[in-house]
């Protein structure tokens, strides 16, 4: 013996797949253990996955030889903490999606997947539960600390308030000032999604009623990864592909349990009525923000009647006023207490940043962050996550469309 520590590998198995360049990822080298050619079958790939223990198994999806699936489920079946990507031409086929999903795949890729999105995949596996009990990568202090995540959910009594559209920023601003793993949550029809470009290929909505465990290894291939490092996940598509019903609310809590396992922050766009059944799902929520524009009499009429029906479910929401502009002796202070409500915190008006900002799938928080909105937000996702924040100085406002 030589005395010096070997430094563990990533064992990856290859079935049908060839990569060029991936030698190195989270500084932990690669390490072929193993290549599995079509001629082989399905049972020596099968065989091999169990006697080589890799940490992962790339498999071809179009080889008919092979059968992914099938062998994401044995392996789950067996409790091997082994994880199967699917690289196949077929990768927005949405029964292939969800088929994946229920069998345990990891993630399904394009065939001709770029190393980039690979070592993505491979990180995040390497982050989770599952990549954990691997133990390659050294702990940072002598005790774990297990993820319990908060959820904070994001209503509106009036539609037109800019609701959407700050809770994708707020959520960017969270995982850039805490540093920590944050989802987005769409609970109608996926505006979020659209805000940065980007669209669904699978809905929690599409999880069969029959499976009744939730964790984030059946979670995880529904999100959408955004290159801030939010997940976003959708509860419906679209009109054009499914219309909104009313949301489970045990299936919903058992999705939020999951994701606080996950994740430090979930945010929760939620649907905008005052019915009973979006009301009480607000009992889920850890954090509740009512989103108002003090100049718009409608939206303060329609934010009373919210925060009285929240309250009587015993939420106890927090008023965030959107829209505010400067110079003017009537403050948010004095309309809330108006009201009788207390102000969270106010964003400024910059109608023109925003708009900007929104047809070009560009939340501000990344593409203006000097932006006096953007400091809001930043401000706002540190007060929501117990960090120090500077206060803004106070000024007085004008409130006008």
């Amino acid at each position: 013996m030589n005395g010096s520590e070997q430094k563990p590998s990533l064992r990856i198995l290859l079935a049908g797949v060839e990569f060029i360049g991936l030698d190195v990822v989270g500084g932990l080298p690669i390490l072929v253990v193993g290549r599995i050619q079509p001629s082989d079958g399905q049972e020596a790939l099968l065989e091999s996955a169990i006697a080589l223990a890799p940490h992962f198994v790339f498999v071809n999806g179009d080889e008919p030889n092979f059968n992914g699936l099938a062998l994401a489920r044995t392996l789950r079946e067996h409790k091997l903490p082994t994880t199967v990507i699917l690289f196949t031409e077929k990768y927005q086929d949405k029964n292939l999606l969800k088929d994946a999903s229920l069998a345990g795949v990891e993630e399904v890729l394009p065939k001709l997947a770029t190393t980039e999105q690979v070592q993505h995949v491979i990180e995040e596996v390497l982050s989770s539960p599952k990549g954990q009990q691997w133990k390659l990568r050294a702990k940072p202090t002598p005790i774990e600390k297990k993820v319990k995540g908060k959820t904070i959910a994001m209503s509106s009594g009036k539609g037109g308030v800019g609701k959407t559209t700050l809770i994708v920023n707020l959520a960017i601003a969270m995982a850039e000032e805490t540093k920590e793993p944050v989802a987005l949550l769409d609970l109608f029809i996926g505006d979020t999604l659209a805000l940065v470009n980007m669209a669904a290929r699978l809905t929690l909505s599409e999880i069969p009623s029959a499976v009744k465990e939730i964790d984030m290894e059946l979670l995880r291939p529904y999100a959408v990864r955004h290159e801030s490092g939010i997940h976003f996940y959708s509860w419906f598509f679209s009109p054009e592909r499914n219309l909104p019903e009313y949301i489970d609310i045990e299936r919903l809590e058992a999705v939020l349990h999951a994701f606080k396992q996950g994740y430090s922050f979930v945010l929760v766009d939620t649907p905008l009525t005052l019915y009973v059944p979006d009301l009480e799902l607000m009992r889920l929520m850890d954090e509740v923000l009512v989103i108002a524009v003090p100049w718009d009499l409608l939206s303060l009429r329609a934010t009373k009647a919210l925060m009285l029906g929240l309250q009587r479910w015993g939420v106890k929401p927090k008023l965030l006023f959107n829209r505010v502009q400067a110079n003017s002796e009537l403050t948010p202070e004095f309309i809330a207490s108006q009201l009788g409500l207390e102000v969270f915190d106010i964003i400024p008006n910059d109608s023109r940043t925003m708009v900007h900002s929104v047809n070009a799938g560009e939340p501000v928080v990344i593409s203006n962050p000097d932006n006096e909105v953007a400091k809001a937000l930043r401000r706002i996702a540190r007060k929501l996550a117990g960090l120090s924040v500077e206060e803004p100085r106070k000024r007085k406002f004008l409130f006008f469309g």
